[in-house]
């Protein structure tokens, strides 16, 4: 075999393994969506990896490829809320960029708080992202971070512009104790 064989080859293989990624990506990427979606209609206890395989239309194989776990899913769907400006209020621009309205963006993020209550994993992940928004440093976190109270305030911020309960979005971040989150 000659070394333009080897070449040709070597950039068929290449293009496919490109193709593969790409395709790879975009599966990703609706199931993260579908799972966006699925959350923000019943809640993420109440979902299932069939519901998300079902709404991403991909096969099972293709969702565990991608997602071990129920979590994992999860895990993925805060780094988009992370991406799209979502993690807190204001939510702008959540229609175009997530397919969600806010009172979706604040369901996902209740179902998000809530589950982060209960794994360290997620809860770590979670004041990652506050601390990147916020630009502080992720050492120190007992100190200059975000504890999972201040989480629970911020979801409870969420809670109440979704019912209409919050007329000055300043009072009640003050009130609620907020102010290096929001």
């Amino acid at each position: 075999m000659g070394a333009s064989t080897t070449r040709r080859s070597f950039s068929v293989m290449a293009a496919r393994v490109d193709r593969q990624a790409l395709r790879s990506r975009g599966t990703q990427r609706r199931i993260v969506q579908a799972a966006l979606e699925i959350i923000a209609l019943k809640g993420f206890s109440a979902a299932s990896m069939d519901d998300f395989c079902l709404a991403a239309g991909c096969s099972k194989g293709g969702l565990y490829h991608h997602f071990r776990t129920k979590t994992d899913v999860l895990r993925a769907v805060i780094a988009r809320l992370y991406e799209a400006d979502a993690l807190a209020p204001p939510f702008r621009d959540t229609q175009s960029s997530l397919g969600l309205t806010p009172a979706g963006v604040g369901r996902v993020l209740i179902e998000v708080f809530s589950a982060a209550a209960r794994n360290g994993d997620l809860q770590t992940q979670l004041q990652a992202a506050y601390h990147r928004r916020a630009g502080m440093p992720t050492e120190d976190s007992d100190v200059n971070g975000l504890a999972l109270v201040d989480l629970i305030r911020v979801g409870m911020l969420v809670q109440a512009l979704i019912r209409g309960e919050v007329r000055d979005l300043s009072d009640a971040v003050r009130k609620l104790g907020i102010e290096r989150a929001a």
